[in-house]
Protein backbone atom coordinates (compact mmCIF):
# COMPACT_ATOMS: atom_id res chain seq x y z
CA UNK A 1 0.00 0.00 0.00
CA UNK A 2 1.27 3.61 -0.79
CA UNK A 3 1.88 5.47 2.24
CA UNK A 4 -0.41 8.54 2.77
CA UNK A 5 0.40 12.05 2.32
CA UNK A 6 0.95 13.65 5.64
CA UNK A 7 -0.75 17.38 3.99
CA UNK A 8 -3.80 18.38 2.38
CA UNK A 9 -3.14 16.20 -0.94
CA UNK A 10 -5.94 18.54 -2.32
CA UNK A 11 -3.41 21.83 -2.25
CA UNK A 12 -1.65 20.02 -4.95
CA UNK A 13 -4.45 19.79 -7.58
CA UNK A 14 -3.83 22.89 -9.97
CA UNK A 15 -7.39 25.20 -11.04
CA UNK A 16 -9.32 23.21 -13.03
CA UNK A 17 -10.21 25.21 -16.26
CA UNK A 18 -13.68 25.86 -17.94
CA UNK A 19 -14.91 23.85 -20.70
CA UNK A 20 -14.69 26.64 -23.22
CA UNK A 21 -10.70 27.84 -21.42
CA UNK A 22 -9.64 24.62 -22.09
CA UNK A 23 -10.28 23.96 -25.84
CA UNK A 24 -9.28 27.45 -26.62
CA UNK A 25 -6.06 26.82 -24.88
CA UNK A 26 -5.27 24.09 -26.62
CA UNK A 27 -7.16 25.37 -30.33
CA UNK A 28 -5.26 28.79 -30.43
CA UNK A 29 -1.84 27.06 -29.20
CA UNK A 30 -2.11 24.50 -32.00
CA UNK A 31 -3.20 27.16 -34.79
CA UNK A 32 -0.08 29.41 -33.55
CA UNK A 33 2.47 26.11 -33.99
CA UNK A 34 4.27 26.12 -37.14
CA UNK A 35 4.47 22.89 -38.93
CA UNK A 36 8.21 21.70 -40.33
CA UNK A 37 7.70 20.41 -44.28
CA UNK A 38 4.45 22.39 -45.05
CA UNK A 39 6.27 25.90 -46.16
CA UNK A 40 6.27 27.47 -49.48
CA UNK A 41 9.89 27.39 -49.67
CA UNK A 42 9.95 23.47 -50.13
CA UNK A 43 8.87 23.70 -53.95
CA UNK A 44 9.41 20.02 -54.78
CA UNK A 45 6.38 18.84 -52.76
CA UNK A 46 2.93 19.37 -54.23
CA UNK A 47 0.41 21.69 -52.20
CA UNK A 48 -1.91 18.87 -51.70
CA UNK A 49 0.91 16.79 -50.33
CA UNK A 50 1.65 20.12 -48.05
CA UNK A 51 -2.10 20.50 -47.39
CA UNK A 52 -2.66 17.14 -46.24
CA UNK A 53 0.19 17.14 -43.73
CA UNK A 54 -0.63 20.50 -42.56
CA UNK A 55 -4.55 19.59 -41.13
CA UNK A 56 -3.34 16.24 -40.23
CA UNK A 57 -0.74 17.37 -38.13
CA UNK A 58 -2.86 19.98 -36.49
CA UNK A 59 -5.64 17.45 -35.91
CA UNK A 60 -2.76 15.24 -34.09
CA UNK A 61 -1.22 17.82 -31.75
CA UNK A 62 -4.96 18.82 -30.79
CA UNK A 63 -6.17 15.83 -29.87
CA UNK A 64 -3.25 15.33 -28.12
CA UNK A 65 -3.39 18.92 -26.15
CA UNK A 66 -7.11 18.36 -25.17
CA UNK A 67 -6.13 14.31 -23.97
CA UNK A 68 -3.14 15.65 -22.25
CA UNK A 69 -5.02 18.31 -20.32
CA UNK A 70 -7.77 16.00 -19.50
CA UNK A 71 -5.40 13.33 -18.09
CA UNK A 72 -3.59 15.57 -16.48
CA UNK A 73 -6.93 16.76 -14.53
CA UNK A 74 -7.69 13.00 -13.42
CA UNK A 75 -4.29 12.47 -12.32
CA UNK A 76 -4.00 15.15 -10.36
CA UNK A 77 -7.25 14.07 -8.01
CA UNK A 78 -5.71 11.80 -5.49
CA UNK A 79 -6.48 8.45 -5.60
CA UNK A 80 -9.75 7.58 -4.23
CA UNK A 81 -8.92 3.82 -3.16
CA UNK A 82 -8.59 3.03 0.51
CA UNK A 83 -5.23 3.95 1.92
CA UNK A 84 -4.24 6.26 -0.78
CA UNK A 85 -5.52 9.12 1.44
CA UNK A 86 -6.50 10.24 4.85
CA UNK A 87 -9.56 8.45 6.18
CA UNK A 88 -10.23 12.04 7.62
CA UNK A 89 -10.34 13.40 3.70
CA UNK A 90 -12.31 10.58 2.80
CA UNK A 91 -14.95 10.80 4.94
CA UNK A 92 -15.37 15.03 4.48
CA UNK A 93 -14.87 14.44 0.48
CA UNK A 94 -17.79 11.69 0.80
CA UNK A 95 -20.21 14.42 3.03
CA UNK A 96 -19.68 17.15 1.30
CA UNK A 97 -19.37 15.79 -3.01
CA UNK A 98 -20.03 12.05 -2.79
CA UNK A 99 -17.07 9.85 -3.81
CA UNK A 100 -18.87 7.42 -6.19
CA UNK A 101 -19.82 10.85 -8.02
CA UNK A 102 -16.01 12.32 -8.30
CA UNK A 103 -14.98 8.39 -9.53
CA UNK A 104 -17.47 8.63 -12.44
CA UNK A 105 -17.25 12.13 -12.95
CA UNK A 106 -13.18 11.46 -13.61
CA UNK A 107 -13.93 8.54 -15.31
CA UNK A 108 -15.99 10.24 -17.82
CA UNK A 109 -12.88 12.60 -18.41
CA UNK A 110 -10.98 9.80 -19.34
CA UNK A 111 -13.71 8.17 -21.43
CA UNK A 112 -13.79 12.01 -23.20
CA UNK A 113 -9.80 11.98 -23.79
CA UNK A 114 -10.61 8.12 -25.32
CA UNK A 115 -13.37 9.32 -27.65
CA UNK A 116 -11.26 12.74 -28.65
CA UNK A 117 -8.63 10.00 -29.97
CA UNK A 118 -11.11 7.77 -32.06
CA UNK A 119 -12.30 11.16 -33.71
CA UNK A 120 -8.30 11.82 -34.45
CA UNK A 121 -7.72 8.93 -35.67
CA UNK A 122 -10.96 8.85 -38.02
CA UNK A 123 -10.07 12.27 -39.46
CA UNK A 124 -6.67 11.69 -40.06
CA UNK A 125 -6.95 9.19 -42.14
CA UNK A 126 -9.60 11.10 -44.00
CA UNK A 127 -7.56 14.02 -44.70
CA UNK A 128 -4.47 11.65 -45.93
CA UNK A 129 -7.09 11.05 -48.94
CA UNK A 130 -8.53 14.45 -49.85
CA UNK A 131 -8.47 15.56 -52.90
CA UNK A 132 -8.18 18.77 -52.73
CA UNK A 133 -6.61 21.83 -50.46
CA UNK A 134 -10.48 23.11 -49.57
CA UNK A 135 -11.14 19.67 -48.53
CA UNK A 136 -8.27 18.85 -46.10
CA UNK A 137 -9.22 22.09 -44.10
CA UNK A 138 -13.15 21.26 -44.29
CA UNK A 139 -12.17 18.43 -42.72
CA UNK A 140 -10.14 19.69 -40.01
CA UNK A 141 -12.67 22.37 -39.00
CA UNK A 142 -15.04 19.54 -39.41
CA UNK A 143 -12.62 17.11 -36.49
CA UNK A 144 -12.30 20.43 -34.70
CA UNK A 145 -15.79 20.64 -34.20
CA UNK A 146 -16.04 17.04 -33.05
CA UNK A 147 -13.53 17.47 -30.46
CA UNK A 148 -14.70 20.84 -28.97
CA UNK A 149 -18.24 19.29 -29.00
CA UNK A 150 -17.02 16.56 -26.58
CA UNK A 151 -15.47 18.65 -24.67
CA UNK A 152 -18.47 21.67 -24.53
CA UNK A 153 -20.38 18.40 -23.11
CA UNK A 154 -17.83 18.35 -19.89
CA UNK A 155 -18.71 21.57 -19.01
CA UNK A 156 -20.49 21.25 -15.63
CA UNK A 157 -18.08 18.03 -14.82
CA UNK A 158 -15.29 20.30 -14.94
CA UNK A 159 -17.44 22.95 -12.65
CA UNK A 160 -18.07 20.72 -10.53
CA UNK A 161 -14.65 19.12 -9.80
CA UNK A 162 -12.90 22.72 -9.94
CA UNK A 163 -15.69 23.20 -7.08
CA UNK A 164 -14.41 20.12 -5.03
CA UNK A 165 -10.60 21.03 -5.07
CA UNK A 166 -11.76 24.69 -4.27
CA UNK A 167 -13.35 23.50 -1.36
CA UNK A 168 -11.50 20.73 -0.03
CA UNK A 169 -8.05 22.72 -0.70
CA UNK A 170 -9.37 24.98 2.46
CA UNK A 171 -9.30 21.63 4.36
CA UNK A 172 -6.69 21.92 7.49
CA UNK A 173 -3.16 20.09 6.25
CA UNK A 174 -2.80 17.36 8.68
CA UNK A 175 0.13 15.86 10.07
CA UNK A 176 -0.66 12.06 10.20
CA UNK A 177 2.89 11.19 12.29
CA UNK A 178 1.40 13.67 14.99
CA UNK A 179 -0.77 12.53 17.63
CA UNK A 180 -4.12 14.73 17.63
CA UNK A 181 -6.40 15.98 20.34
CA UNK A 182 -9.56 17.13 19.02
CA UNK A 183 -11.44 19.26 20.93
CA UNK A 184 -15.29 18.64 21.02
CA UNK A 185 -18.38 19.85 22.32
CA UNK A 186 -21.09 22.44 21.67
CA UNK A 187 -21.43 25.66 19.69
CA UNK A 188 -19.61 28.35 21.50
CA UNK A 189 -17.64 26.75 24.64
CA UNK A 190 -14.26 28.74 23.88
CA UNK A 191 -12.94 25.98 21.71
CA UNK A 192 -10.62 28.11 19.77
CA UNK A 193 -10.28 29.90 22.66
CA UNK A 194 -8.53 26.67 23.94
CA UNK A 195 -6.26 26.22 20.75
CA UNK A 196 -5.37 29.44 20.28
CA UNK A 197 -4.11 29.30 23.81
CA UNK A 198 -1.96 26.55 24.55
CA UNK A 199 -0.28 26.29 20.54
CA UNK A 200 3.20 26.99 20.96
CA UNK A 201 3.16 28.28 17.30
CA UNK A 202 1.02 30.35 15.16
CA UNK A 203 -2.21 28.03 14.57
CA UNK A 204 -3.29 27.60 11.04
CA UNK A 205 -6.53 29.45 10.96
CA UNK A 206 -9.03 29.67 8.04
CA UNK A 207 -12.54 29.72 6.85
CA UNK A 208 -12.75 25.90 6.81
CA UNK A 209 -15.64 24.12 4.96
CA UNK A 210 -15.98 22.45 8.68
CA UNK A 211 -17.87 25.24 9.29
CA UNK A 212 -19.34 28.84 8.82
CA UNK A 213 -16.64 30.08 11.76
CA UNK A 214 -12.94 29.79 11.48
CA UNK A 215 -11.33 26.78 13.01
CA UNK A 216 -8.20 26.21 13.60
CA UNK A 217 -5.11 23.45 13.99
CA UNK A 218 -2.91 24.39 16.42
CA UNK A 219 0.64 22.37 18.15
CA UNK A 220 1.19 21.38 21.18
CA UNK A 221 5.00 20.32 22.76
CA UNK A 222 5.13 17.63 25.03
CA UNK A 223 8.61 17.98 27.01
CA UNK A 224 10.38 15.08 28.16
CA UNK A 225 12.55 14.73 30.62
CA UNK A 226 15.38 12.40 30.93
CA UNK A 227 14.20 12.53 35.04
CA UNK A 228 11.94 13.49 37.42
CA UNK A 229 14.86 15.57 39.14
CA UNK A 230 15.38 17.81 35.89
CA UNK A 231 14.19 20.93 34.49
CA UNK A 232 15.25 20.89 30.98
CA UNK A 233 13.60 18.72 29.05
CA UNK A 234 16.10 16.27 26.39
CA UNK A 235 13.49 16.75 23.50
CA UNK A 236 10.02 17.41 22.84
CA UNK A 237 6.16 15.36 21.08
CA UNK A 238 4.72 17.15 18.78
CA UNK A 239 1.07 16.85 19.46
CA UNK A 240 -1.72 18.29 16.79
CA UNK A 241 -5.02 20.20 17.89
CA UNK A 242 -7.81 20.39 15.88
CA UNK A 243 -10.67 22.35 16.80
CA UNK A 244 -14.42 21.04 15.50
CA UNK A 245 -17.35 22.75 15.06
CA UNK A 246 -20.14 22.65 17.75
CA UNK A 247 -21.73 19.46 17.08
CA UNK A 248 -25.60 20.14 18.60
CA UNK A 249 -27.36 16.78 20.41
CA UNK A 250 -29.73 15.65 17.93
CA UNK A 251 -30.18 12.39 16.36
CA UNK A 252 -27.15 11.80 13.22
CA UNK A 253 -29.86 11.71 10.32
CA UNK A 254 -30.86 15.26 11.64
CA UNK A 255 -27.10 17.03 12.02
CA UNK A 256 -25.89 19.21 9.05
CA UNK A 257 -23.22 18.80 7.26
CA UNK A 258 -20.73 20.94 9.35
CA UNK A 259 -22.11 18.33 12.65
CA UNK A 260 -21.29 15.18 10.10
CA UNK A 261 -17.50 17.35 9.32
CA UNK A 262 -16.77 17.85 13.09
CA UNK A 263 -18.21 13.93 13.71
CA UNK A 264 -16.09 12.74 10.48
CA UNK A 265 -12.52 14.56 12.30
CA UNK A 266 -13.43 12.96 15.68
CA UNK A 267 -13.87 9.79 13.98
CA UNK A 268 -11.09 9.34 12.05
CA UNK A 269 -8.14 11.85 13.52
CA UNK A 270 -8.45 11.82 17.18
CA UNK A 271 -6.39 10.15 19.31
CA UNK A 272 -7.73 12.26 22.44
CA UNK A 273 -10.64 14.09 23.31
CA UNK A 274 -10.90 17.15 24.94
CA UNK A 275 -14.53 17.95 25.72
CA UNK A 276 -15.41 21.43 27.00
CA UNK A 277 -18.09 21.60 28.87
CA UNK A 278 -19.87 25.72 29.32
CA UNK A 279 -21.82 25.88 32.81
CA UNK A 280 -22.86 29.34 31.26
CA UNK A 281 -25.57 28.24 28.88
CA UNK A 282 -27.63 27.23 31.13
CA UNK A 283 -30.23 26.94 28.51
CA UNK A 284 -28.28 24.13 26.75
CA UNK A 285 -27.30 22.14 29.72
CA UNK A 286 -29.01 18.91 28.96
CA UNK A 287 -28.30 19.16 25.62
CA UNK A 288 -24.41 19.38 26.34
CA UNK A 289 -25.04 16.40 28.88
CA UNK A 290 -26.77 14.54 25.62
CA UNK A 291 -23.93 15.24 24.09
CA UNK A 292 -21.04 14.38 26.25
CA UNK A 293 -23.18 10.64 26.44
CA UNK A 294 -22.99 10.08 22.78
CA UNK A 295 -19.21 11.44 22.56
CA UNK A 296 -18.13 8.76 25.31
CA UNK A 297 -20.38 6.50 23.65
CA UNK A 298 -19.18 6.13 20.34
CA UNK A 299 -15.47 6.95 21.59
CA UNK A 300 -15.43 4.91 24.15
CA UNK A 301 -11.64 3.65 23.55
CA UNK A 302 -10.52 7.45 23.01
CA UNK A 303 -8.99 8.73 26.38
CA UNK A 304 -10.83 12.06 27.11
CA UNK A 305 -10.71 15.07 29.24
CA UNK A 306 -12.91 17.43 30.23
CA UNK A 307 -12.86 20.76 30.90
CA UNK A 308 -15.34 23.07 32.23
CA UNK A 309 -15.10 26.67 30.29
CA UNK A 310 -15.74 29.91 31.70
CA UNK A 311 -15.15 29.35 35.31
CA UNK A 312 -13.38 32.73 36.04
CA UNK A 313 -17.14 34.32 35.14
CA UNK A 314 -18.21 32.40 38.55
CA UNK A 315 -18.36 33.28 42.49
CA UNK A 316 -17.57 30.54 44.74
CA UNK A 317 -21.32 29.62 45.46
CA UNK A 318 -21.87 29.20 41.74
CA UNK A 319 -18.51 27.27 41.89
CA UNK A 320 -19.42 25.01 44.66
CA UNK A 321 -22.76 24.33 42.66
CA UNK A 322 -20.08 23.61 39.50
CA UNK A 323 -18.50 21.10 41.62
CA UNK A 324 -21.84 19.35 42.83
CA UNK A 325 -23.16 19.10 39.10
CA UNK A 326 -20.01 17.55 38.13
CA UNK A 327 -19.84 14.66 40.50
CA UNK A 328 -23.19 14.03 39.61
CA UNK A 329 -23.43 13.89 36.00
CA UNK A 330 -19.71 13.06 34.69
CA UNK A 331 -18.62 9.93 37.67
CA UNK A 332 -16.63 8.63 35.19
CA UNK A 333 -14.73 11.26 34.23
CA UNK A 334 -12.45 13.43 36.06
CA UNK A 335 -13.64 17.30 35.27
CA UNK A 336 -11.54 20.30 35.60
CA UNK A 337 -12.32 24.03 36.06
CA UNK A 338 -10.46 26.45 33.92
CA UNK A 339 -10.68 29.76 32.48
CA UNK A 340 -9.89 30.32 28.75
CA UNK A 341 -7.47 33.35 29.83
CA UNK A 342 -5.05 31.05 31.61
CA UNK A 343 -3.05 29.56 28.73
CA UNK A 344 -0.61 28.49 31.21
CA UNK A 345 -2.93 26.34 33.48
CA UNK A 346 -4.45 25.32 30.25
CA UNK A 347 -1.24 23.72 28.72
CA UNK A 348 -0.48 22.07 31.74
CA UNK A 349 -3.19 20.24 32.07
CA UNK A 350 -3.02 19.12 28.57
CA UNK A 351 0.82 17.99 29.14
CA UNK A 352 -0.35 15.77 31.81
CA UNK A 353 -3.44 14.45 30.31
CA UNK A 354 -1.14 13.49 27.24
CA UNK A 355 1.66 11.79 29.33
CA UNK A 356 -1.17 10.04 31.56
CA UNK A 357 -3.00 8.44 28.42
CA UNK A 358 0.56 7.88 25.99
CA UNK A 359 0.00 4.26 26.13
CA UNK A 360 -3.31 4.52 25.12
CA UNK A 361 -3.17 7.00 22.42
CA UNK A 362 0.43 5.40 21.05
CA UNK A 363 -2.05 2.30 20.35
CA UNK A 364 -4.85 4.13 18.69
CA UNK A 365 -2.14 5.68 16.46
CA UNK A 366 -1.14 2.06 15.67
CA UNK A 367 -4.33 1.21 15.14
CA UNK A 368 -5.06 4.37 12.61
CA UNK A 369 -1.96 2.84 10.86
CA UNK A 370 -0.06 6.22 11.89
CA UNK A 371 3.47 6.10 13.82
CA UNK A 372 3.28 7.42 17.10
CA UNK A 373 6.30 7.90 19.43
CA UNK A 374 6.67 6.35 22.43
Amino acid sequence: MVPVPSTNPFRAIKPIPFADELFTLSHNTVMKTSIRGTSGSSKSVPLIRKARKKEAVRIELLSRQLRERLFRIVEEFPTLQDGYIPDFYVEILDISFSIDKIRQTLGSLSGSANLIWQIKREYIGTVWHASSILATKDLRRAAFGRFESVIKKLKTRLEYLESVRKEMRLMPGIDLEQPTLCIAGYPNVGKSSLVNGVTSATPEIGAYPFTTKEATVGHLEIPVYASSSHTEPLTHIPCQIVDTPGILDRALDKRNEIELRALAALKTLAAAIVFIFDFTQQEAINAQLNLYSQIISEFSDVPLLLLFSKADLFDQIEKDALEAFGKENFSTHPFNLVSMNDPANLHALLVDFFKTNQKQITAIMKQQNIPAED
